[in-house]
């Protein structure tokens, strides 16, 4: 099975993860991003709902930086590649980068070239981890006939399928999705990607329905002015009581709450200029 690595993309700028979301499809080396999170409020919120293998953030954010986010991510116990994009070249956020386990350290301006070698470069990194494990793995079943290191190591590749069902699941969460619809979709039977959804994504199929429609909701409330109902149809909710409850329960404030809150953080726009942000 060909192996796809997920991404997930941090920067307070839309248009800049709208940037690298765009060169990181036309490398076209198996690397698909799965989020797009404006800060690392979002970033930490969607790791709830994605595990990515990859992540690209810019160092200068309002609020929280970079940096200060990663280390943020590790606590929660992700442990893979991360790159950082920064308008400076100053030694000591790369030695902190260093410390935090940062692999690639890009300066702006990013062109689709740098996106390529950067994604080249983990990508290789990941083959050299897995020659590794795999070599470890033929030692282990050669030395003591067990298949517990294989089952654990493959439990780490999303199979198809889930991705299928994720993919369909960004495209159409604004609709009243089932588990039903999204097994069909994913060509897969219902009880048996429901099983799949706790097993590789640690959370069931309703669990990460509702999360990515948060994450959905929340980019709705913090960059557009739409009233919160029109936010709630957008994202699957057709009740705005329930959607207000559902929203609620999973961030710990309410919608107007959260928009309030979002503006409060807004920082005036910086102009490009030929250095960084």
């Amino acid at each position: 099975m060909t192996r796809l690595y997920q991404v997930m993309l941090v920067d307070d700028e839309a248009s800049a993860l709208d940037i690298l979301s765009d060169y990181i499809h036309r490398a076209q080396l198996g690397f698909h991003v799965v989020a797009k999170a404006q800060g690392a409020e979002d970033a930490i919120f969607s790791l709830k709902v994605t595990k990515p293998d990859l992540i690209i953030t810019d160092i200068r954010m309002p609020v929280t930086d970079g940096l200060q986010m990663l280390d943020l991510i590790h606590q929660t116990g992700w442990k893979d590649q991360a790159a950082i994009i920064s308008g400076y070249d100053d030694f000591e956020y790369a030695r902190q980068a260093i410390r935090l386990g940062v692999v690639e350290y890009l300066l702006k301006p990013i062109f689709p070239e740098d996106i390529r070698m950067l994604l080249e470069r983990t990508q290789s990194r990941f083959e050299d981890n897995q020659a590794e494990m795999d070599k470890l793995r033929r030692e282990i079943q050669t030395e003591l006939q067990v298949k517990t290191a294989v089952n654990d190591h493959e439990d780490n590749i999303l199979p198809t399928y889930i991705l299928q069902a994720k993919n369909y699941i960004m495209e159409h969460y604004e609709e009243p999705l089932t588990l039903t619809q999204v097994a069909r979709a994913a060509a897969v039977n219902p009880t048996y990607l429901s099983a799949s959804f706790v097993k590789h994504c640690g959370i069931n199929f309703l669990e990460y329905l509702t999360n990515y429609r948060m994450i959905k909701a929340k980019e709705l409330l913090k960059q557009t002015n739409l009233q919160i109902q029109e936010i709630a149809i957008q994202v699957g909710y057709n009740d705005i009581a329930y959607f207000n409850r559902v929203f609620r329960r999973e961030t710990a404030q309410t919608p107007g709450a959260c928009r309030a809150n979002f503006r409060k953080s807004e920082t005036p726009p910086i102009l490009p200029t030929s250095g960084g942000k």
